[in-house]
């Protein structure tokens, strides 16, 4: 589609590939500007300015209608096509005829699908019965250089030519009388794609890699432009049973005005071509197999909102939405934002029909079915599809294809009844783990199963296969989601839930990347000579060798030699201010800076650090630390804002998070208290607490700035016992003697 983009059936059975030999003959046609093109003995003759494709010799031919061509023999399974082509012009395609177009045409015959049309664009297709050709031609305007090309005094075109197809589709007789509701597996939530032609079976079994499980089928209109060799009856059966959801799509007539040169609505026929084109689009849907109850989308691409535009689409598009429910289908409509989507928004709720679901064309890359264009009351039930992306290409399992992208959140072909309806379960939920440098982890997942997903669950474990244990949840909806965790587990998986909390799916476990992280947001360091400590955790499997460097805008003012930190473990790596830095540090009192490390093997990280100064003097009070696991008090000196706010450094050696609760001590006096404070899965963070005004004398009055206390951090852990008779949960305790120090 082109903010949209656009598409054709050119067939509703496969085109069987015949191993014919042919040859091709261009030349003049005396002075006339025409060149004759023989193909199997049957000549057309056509403008000189037409270009001849043989596709015999580049299978990759994308078979068009929206370019002055001739194409010669069958559309290939691999034709390369673009995403975005719209509309129909005057071109011939020379195939030979095979059983499967024969019985086509035998059937459009006898059934009178054909009738002859003086005016207006059009489509035919017919047999040569003496070459065993079939011709397929199409017009928008000069219909009398196709009659030419082909010797033909008169060309017949399906009777209802606004809505033409340009090739051969056994049509289901039978169709239902009253709208039908939507078949529950017939609404998909998740990321789709389209493209203008339906790829080959063995490109969509490649696909089956891709995160993509919808698809957009262009059946037809007569503003469609690609030929599709691959769609029928039994590509859809079996593409649906290998789990891919269909969205059929329509491609009719344009608004009055259009910028893509397309056949455009009559603004005093808009309601009759309206019921015209559903009723069309019904013939083709049933033409591969979707039944009634089932949703078809109008293309309506683009346009300017004068006020004739506006009042022939909707017209055109109320009497289709009437057609297709009269027809038992849902009706479904594409289009523009700006364009068509609005028309629509501002009648919702009025007395005009509108359609069921809508499908909107905003290029902004989000992955949902939120617009600015459509308020939140409008469409609200599972009946929104969003084109968030045009035309590009995408690559998997070796396939290219040039696709847009769609999130789905709507109704989507359900063929049940016509096909085996025993599907297989959706795969598994996606999940990809990126790590930041501050120790956070973002996880990003996404569920083609269904549209019924109320929140998520992250799980972890020490390893890819050890079991895992839930450590955070998310109350974001939808089938794609993202959250950022604090915990540096050595791998993620995630489940998505439905509203009562059931599971739906479980991900892959996924092992996290090897990378550095930087905890914290400060650094102290002392006036004078002295080190200052920064906060480290290597997640690399093995030992890491960092070496660190501190840039204060350009100018470096500290690096290090290498220093180790255990592998999957946390530890303080030290520093040495330059005397430049220590004289920008002294006179900022807070020096913000860009922190590096790096370890030997080149991972990395770079964060944003400010530097505080502290001043003491003397040896200080002893030291020493008696860790107890998960828990780790790290280092031995803590520090302690003028208002007496500080934070003690510990790390939590759990795959889970650490809750604990913090108590400082001097002599048999509590200091501070807190309550229940949470350590990210192993990694390290700080206790913050304030002290009591009886701590903060003491502090004021320590010898050389430095205050000796006793530090108990506790964490509770939930008991492992069996039997009837709850067991009493156990706690932990590390304890350490440290020195608090004052900054100002």
């Amino acid at each position: 589609m082109l903010v949209g983009n656009s598409s054709r059936r050119i067939g509703g059975a496969v085109v069987l590939a015949l191993a014919l030999t042919f040859s091709v003959w261009v030349g003049a046609a005396h002075a006339t500007g025409l060149k004759a093109v023989r193909y199997h003995g049957y000549v057309v003759k056509v403008p000189r300015s037409w270009r001849i494709y043989d596709l015999a010799k580049d299978p990759r031919v994308c078979v068009r209608f929206d370019r002055h061509a001739v194409y010669l023999g069958a559309p290939k399974a691999q034709e390369q096509c673009p995403a975005h082509t719209v509309g129909r012009t005057e071109a011939i395609l020379l195939q030979p005829a095979s059983a499967t177009i024969r019985r086509a045409l035998a059937h459009s015959t006898a059934s009178a699908a054909f009738a002859t049309v003086p005016r207006g664009p059009g489509a035919t297709t017919f047999l040569t019965p003496s070459r065993g050709i079939v011709v397929t031609a199409t017009w928008s305007h000069d219909r009398g250089v196709v009659a030419d090309a082909l010797n033909r005094p008169s060309l017949r075109a399906t009777a209802a030519t606004a809505t033409a197809s340009p090739h051969p589709v056994i049509r289901a007789g039978a169709r239902a009388s009253s709208p039908s509701a939507h078949p529950a597996a017939a609404v998909f939530g998740g990321l789709g794609f389209d493209a203008c032609s339906a790829p080959s079976p063995s490109a969509m079994t490649a696909w089956g890699a891709s995160p993509y499980r919808a698809i957009g089928i262009y059946i037809g209109g007569v503003n469609s432009a690609c030929a599709q060799p691959n769609l029928s009856s039994t590509w859809l059966a079996n593409e649906v049973a290998a789990g891919w959801h269909m969205i059929p799509i329509y491609v009719g007539l344009q608004a009055p005005s259009n910028s893509c040169g397309c056949a455009g609505i009559s603004a005093s026929q808009a309601s009759a071509q309206g019921t015209a084109a559903a009723i069309d689009a019904v013939a083709d849907a049933q033409g591969i197999g979707i039944p009634a109850g089932n949703p078809i989308y109008n293309d309506m691409e683009g346009y300017s909102r004068t006020t004739a535009n506006t009042s022939a689409v909707l017209a055109f598009l109320s009497a289709w939405t009437a057609q297709l429910h009269a027809e038992g289908y849902l009706s479904g409509v594409y289009s523009s934002s700006g364009s068509g989507v609005s028309d629509l928004v501002a009648q919702y709720g009025t007395t005009f029909l509108e359609p069921d679901d809508i499908w909107f064309a905003e290029w902004n890359n989000q992955e949902s079915v939120a617009s600015a264009y459509i308020p939140a009351a409008d469409w609200p039930n599972n009946q929104r599809l969003h084109q968030y992306q045009g035309g590009h290409n995408e690559t998997y399992g070796k396939v290219t294809i040039n696709i847009d992208n769609d999130f789905v959140d709507g109704a989507t072909a359900d063929t049940s009844g016509t096909i085996a309806t025993a599907l297989p379960p959706p795969p598994p939920p996606t999940l990809k783990i990126s790590p930041a440098s501050d120790g956070t982890m973002s996880l990003s997942m996404s569920y083609n199963g269904g549209n019924g997903v109320a929140s998520w669950r992250v799980l972890a474990g020490s390893s890819t296969t050890a079991a895992l244990v839930g450590v955070a949840s998310s109350r974001s909806r939808g089938a794609s989601s993202k959250i950022i965790v604090r915990s540096a587990a050595p791998a993620f998986a995630v489940q998505p839930l439905d509203a009562t909390g059931l599971v739906l799916s479980t991900s892959p476990t996924v092992a996290t990347p090897p990378h550095i992280a930087v905890f914290g947001r400060s650094a102290f360091v002392p006036s004078g000579p002295g080190l200052g400590g920064i906060p480290v955790g290597c997640y690399r499997g093995v030992t890491c060798h960092v070496v660190t460097t501190v840039f204060a805008g350009r100018t470096t003012i500290a690096t290090t030699g290498e220093e180790q930190i255990g592998a999957n473990s946390t530890g303080l790596v030290f520093f040495k201010l330059t005397s430049k830095g220590r004289s920008l540090l002294n006179r900022a009192h807070r020096l913000a800076v860009n922190v590096k490390v790096q370890d030997v093997a080149g991972t990395k990280a770079l964060v944003k650090l400010s530097l505080v100064p502290f001043t003491t003097s003397g040896s200080g009070p002893h030291r020493s630390v008696t860790q107890a696991a998960p828990l780790r008090i790290v280092g031995g000196t803590d520090f302690i804002s003028s208002r007496g706010v500080g934070g003690i450094l510990a790390a939590c050696t759990s795959a889970t998070t650490c809750p604990v609760t913090t108590e400082i001590s001097v002599g048999r006096t509590v200091i501070a208290r807190t309550g229940r404070e949470l350590i990210g899965a192993d990694e390290l963070g700080y206790l913050i607490f304030s002290l009591t005004p009886k701590g903060r004398t003491l502090l004021a009055n320590a010898r050389g700035n430095q205050l000796g206390a006793r530090v108990t951090i506790t964490q509770t852990l939930p008991s492992t016992g069996q039997g009837s008779v709850s067991p009493t949960p156990t706690t932990v305790h590390a304890t350490a003697n440290v020195a608090l120090v004052r900054f100002s």
